[in-house]
């Protein structure tokens, strides 16, 4: 396996975990966040927004992961969406929420790196055909 698509896994397995672990968090109540933090939005838990850290970050990150494992003719391209749907997840959390924790930049800088390394494997890739 080269090293662009061994750390393109990797990364993609650790944001995929990480996001499951976030989503159960969130859904449980876990880390006890502040619900004022859900004010723009019709929410009164963190129910919702953990379900939906895990359908638009866990699943496609884990997804995205397991082409690259398989070699998959389109893995390029859902690394690629599975980073740009982590930098969006970003954008729209701190468009909700705003600036809160750490972690948000470092999961855009994630995103960011996922997809650039996915761009650049694909453009490799058809430069090679």
């Amino acid at each position: 396996m080269s090293r662009l698509r061994t750390t393109l896994l990797g990364l993609e397995l650790f944001t995929g975990v990480s996001a499951v672990y976030g989503a159960v968090m969130l859904a449980t109540d876990a880390w006890h966040l502040p619900i004022g933090y859900l004010d723009p939005l019709p929410l009164r838990s963190w129910v919702l927004p953990g379900l939906a850290l895990f359908l638009v970050v866990a699943v496609p990150m884990l997804a995205a992961a397991a082409l690259v494992w398989r070699r998959a003719p389109r893995a390029a391209e859902a690394s690629l969406a599975g980073g740009a749907l982590l930098v969006a997840w970003i954008l729209v959390q701190l468009a909700v929420i705003g600036p809160r924790m750490w972690l948000q930049l470092i999961m855009a800088v994630l995103g960011l790196t996922i997809a650039a390394l996915a761009w650049w494997w694909r453009r490799t890739a058809v430069r090679r055909r």
